[in-house]
């Protein structure tokens, strides 16, 4: 590599082409104003000031008041290089800069976000004649506005054979069952550079354990196949909310119907180049919560993704952006600010209306009582009977209080802590419920906190999202009885190293408290014998088929 081949080497070249900049600074009042905003009227498109070329984009910033709605992904954001019919970019706002709805933190080489919703790409595109970005408000029910600035460097020519840059966005709601979900279908010459994926768990459990494959030029098995989701993305164990230069999670809320979070993959270092074709797809596989009752199942999880690329000339077309709606994973929301004038109190209570959040620009309901058992009830109506997840968007503050919360009558959640240090947002877990069609009520019971005092709540959303029929498998296979094993080898490794000696029998590890009464049978509920066979624990399935299996009880699989 040339001394000044890489990133800060270039710094030391001579000065190429003139930079130039487009951007929402006021106009005409250029030095001396502030109003740097475009407003955004719901449907609207707005057209940036076109590029002409030859140049190289090299830096993009964009705000926007929607990152304070939480719906980011409500702009959409289209890039035409060079007198392109089609976009070379065509994606959802948020998800482009690998946040999806709400902004969080993204430290990264090539996107970074701030947890206030300051959306940074320094992706280089270039073209030959001219670029024109294009963005567009497709939430049809409210106004936006948005700041921004491109920055771009005006050439005399491009190198022969510069490609273009391409992101192209898919999705599934919920993954097909019965095939790989796909993230990308390229026909071309090229270099694959990076994957954004987000994900909306449809049940508990995990969903990560599938596979990505790249089938480069055409070739029937693929020559690149992973291990894991996770490990795609370059984690193990799981996921948690982390952001790095490469790889993260910028947002993982955890493991249960309705958790979601999104996860980034920049292929810079690693580029995966073709010469005549590239696919990429990615199992949907993962378990249950006890891996013991299912493990390694296809899941009906809502996904979506954005392949990002370069190759030469014009891409071909694997899917179009969707209507907002459409694209939006499908929760109902329920503002309860509608249930204002419905809303009745039980005790010495007071109703009202804020604005609150960026501005104060989220609407929400106020209860205000000083006196432990008030009670507030909302009510609500579902359309169409099913199972949901159900989430509770609020806000917490400083003074806030806390309660217990029922559903229609039914106590789900025991004291709900809406305190914290600052005035922010939560989404609340409120669990999986089957609600036929019809009316159905929301009560909040007011209780004494921490500082002895009964607080305020602040409610903005009560959010359900209908759950597709539960994956499982009713006769389990090899995948539960590895599970099976491994719980007992557990168990007869805390056995022995708390006693010194192997068990007799695995119902002296249940009556020793290390193992759960469970495992007295294999993964299909046939009983399991047991015995010391020498210096080994044996267990064998009473199944015709069944399996055995010894331990020496020096490890949780030996």
């Amino acid at each position: 590599m040339s001394l000044f081949g890489d990133v800060l080497g270039a710094l030391a070249t001579p000065p190429e082409g003139r930079n130039r900049r487009v951007s929402s600074n006021e106009q005409p009042n250029w030095n001396d104003g502030n109003f740097d905003v475009t407003p955004l009227a719901p449907g609207q498109a707005f057209e940036l000031p076109v590029l002409e070329g030859p140049g190289v984009i090299n830096h993009i910033w964009f705000t926007s008041y929607a990152g304070g709605f939480n719906e980011l992904n409500a702009l959409s954001l289209r890039i035409y290089f060079d007198g392109q019919t089609e976009p070379g970019v065509e994606v959802p706002l948020g998800d482009f800069f690998a946040v999806g709805q709400t902004p969080a933190v993204v430290d990264s080489f090539p996107v970074q976000v701030s947890a206030s919703g300051s959306l940074t790409c320094y992706w280089r595109m270039p073209f030959a004649q001219s670029a024109r970005i294009v963005v567009t408000n497709d939430n049809f029910e409210r106004s936006s506005g948005l700041y921004w600035q491109v920055d771009w460097i005006q050439l005399d020519r491009l190198p022969p054979d510069t490609p273009h840059f391409y992101a192209r966005y898919r999705q599934e709601y919920p993954a097909v069952m019965g095939r790989d979900y796909l993230i990308a279908d390229l026909e071309g010459k090229g270099k694959y550079v990076g994957t954004v994926m987000s994900v909306t768990m449809a049940q508990a459990g995990w969903f990560g354990e599938g596979d990505d494959y790249f089938y480069i030029d055409g070739e029937a098995v693929p020559s690149l196949q992973g291990t894991g989701s996770e490990d795609y993305f370059n984690d193990a164990w799981g996921f948690r909310k982390r952001t790095s230069p490469w790889f993260g999670q910028p947002r993982w809320s955890g493991f249960g119907a309705g958790d979601a979070g999104v996860c980034y993959r920049w292929h810079i270092l690693d580029p995966v180049g073709f010469s005549k074709s590239l696919k990429l797809t990615m199992e949907h596989k993962g378990s249950r919560p006890d891996p013991v009752d299912t493990w390694f199942i296809e899941r009906p999880d809502f996904l979506s993704s954005i392949a990002f690329w370069y190759q030469l000339g014009e891409a071909k077309s694997f899917g179009s952006l969707p209507a907002y709606p459409e694209r939006s994973v499908p929760w109902q929301d329920h503002h309860l600010l509608s249930a204002f004038r419905e809303a009745t109190v039980d005790g010495e209570g007071e109703v009202g209306v804020r604005t609150v959040g960026h501005f104060g620009g989220r609407p929400a309901l106020r209860f205000k009582t000083e006196r432990e058992g008030t009670t507030l009830t909302l009510p609500f109506r579902v359309s169409e009977g099913g199972r949901f997840a159900v989430r509770l968007v609020a806000f917490s503050s400083f003074n806030h209080g806390v309660y217990d919360i029922h559903l229609d009558g039914n106590p789900i959640v025991e004291g709900a802590n809406f305190q914290s240090d600052e005035t922010r947002d939560i989404e609340m877990p409120l669990g999986n419920h089957d609600l036929p069609p019809g009316e159905h009520a929301l009560t909040f019971r007011a209780l004494t906190g921490p500082a002895g005092r009964v607080g305020p709540l602040t409610l903005e959303k009560l959010r359900l999202l209908k759950l597709p029929t539960e994956a499982r498998r009713e006769r389990r296979t090899h995948n539960e009885a590895h599970h099976v094993r491994l719980g007992i080898g557990r168990a007869v490794y805390a056995y022995r190293l708390a006693h010194g000696v192997l068990p007799t029998s695995l119902e002296v590890l249940v009556q020793a408290g290390i193992l759960p009464s469970r495992f007295l049978e294999d993964e299909n509920g046939n009983p399991l014998t047991s015995q010391l066979e020498g210096e080994s624990f044996a267990v064998k399935s009473t199944a015709p088929d069944g399996w055995s299996h010894r331990w020496s009880g020096l490890d949780a699989r030996r």
